[in-house]
């Protein structure tokens, strides 16, 4: 029987880019000569084909074929995972050419990939196999990324920066109320300064209310208070780059304040093993992320300013963004756990 033509062959590669490649409308997918790498699942397909030598018994021509098309999609595979970007100025081939260890974890990672499609028709065989960017293959790379320059920003310890009408920026410090019920009967609460932070609030305080009638400054602060309340407890981090035409997909992106410091993920986070996923998941619609389980309910959504020099993948944000992600105790753990989402643009 006479085989197909290297042109059919293409035609059907072709059909099975959309066949078994396919991804929902809304999820943002890198389409590449040999698959496609979903960015918003973390999972890279790739697909291969292959047919039988002419000298086969037609028993065998099936398996053959099949087996030259999952070498096809291993060689694929290998191809587009080794093009990944991991941060803004390094892809996956770059730290397999630096470190053997990553040579070696990544060639076994690739000989784990899972067939997920497999279609025989007129002796062509047509596979996909897939592998994730989750899990093993972010904790191979991120040490490396850690290495590359990373270094991490300094945390505030204070809960909340308030930010009031008369004063500078005034870090507010957690404040201990005394019943003093606890010596006597009365109800009444008091104020107990135990420790300097608190003292500086105080002081700041103080001086507002000498500074202004006592409504005003009631007024202020209960304005802070609604604000705070109104932006905590919040279930992920939503970064809202969809007007950032030249931002870069990458497996590890930087979100930074305008100075440069990075404010997630900080180097600590990579090298140590404690984001143990991927650090950000992407969507092309804010209202889908939204509801995306990985940052559901309600999220801390910032608009990115634009990216950072000419690191494409390195996103910037407001000061205010960043001083609130580095205080607010939620968003710190929404961090820690990588429940980070970015909007990209089509």
């Amino acid at each position: 029987m006479k085989k197909p033509s290297i042109t059919a062959l293409s035609l059907l590669a072709l059909c099975g880019t959309l066949l078994f490649g396919s991804a929902q409308a809304d999820e943002v997918v890198q389409q590449q000569a040999g698959g496609q790498i979903n960015w918003s699942t973390g999972v890279i397909s790739a697909y291969g084909y292959g047919v039988a030598p002419d000298d086969v018994p037609l028993v065998k021509q099936r398996l053959l074929a099949r087996r030259a098309a999952q070498l096809d999609a291993y060689r694929n595979l290998a191809e587009m995972v080794r093009g990944v970007r991991v941060t803004s100025e390094t892809v996956v081939e770059q730290m397999v050419t630096q470190s053997d260890t990553v040579k070696t974890s990544l060639e076994s990672m690739i000989k784990g990939a899972a067939m997920t499609a497999d279609h025989y028709q007129n002796d062509i065989a047509t596979v996909t196999m897939t592998m994730s960017m989750d899990g093993r293959f972010i904790q191979m790379i991120a040490p490396h990324a850690a290495k590359s320059g990373m270094g991490s920003t300094a945390w505030y310890q204070a809960p909340v920066d308030w930010v009031l009408a008369t004063t500078s920026n005034i870090r507010l410090p957690s404040l201990t109320l005394i019943p003093r019920a606890m010596a006597s009967d009365s109800t009444q609460q008091v104020l107990v300064i135990d420790n300097p932070n608190q003292l500086e609030l105080v002081k700041n305080i103080t001086q507002l209310l000498r500074a202004q009638p006592q409504q005003q400054v009631i007024a202020q602060l209960e304005k802070q208070i609604a604000f705070y309340e109104s932006n905590s407890n919040f279930t992920g981090v939503l970064i809202d780059a969809s007007k950032v035409g030249a931002f870069q997909l990458a497996t590890i992106p930087r979100i930074r304040n305008a100075k440069g410091d990075i404010i997630y993920p900080n180097s600590n986070d990579l090298a140590e093993g404690n984001i143990s996923g991927r650090p950000v998941s992407y969507d092309f619609d804010v209202g889908d992320a939204v509801r995306n389980a990985r940052i559901a309910v309600k999220p801390f959504i910032i608009p990115a300013e634009g990216i950072y020099k000419s690191r494409n993948s390195d996103l910037v944000i407001s000061d205010q963004a960043a001083s609130l992600l580095k205080s607010q105790q939620t968003l710190l753990q929404a961090m820690g756990n990588a429940e980070v989402m970015i909007v990209v643009s089509r």
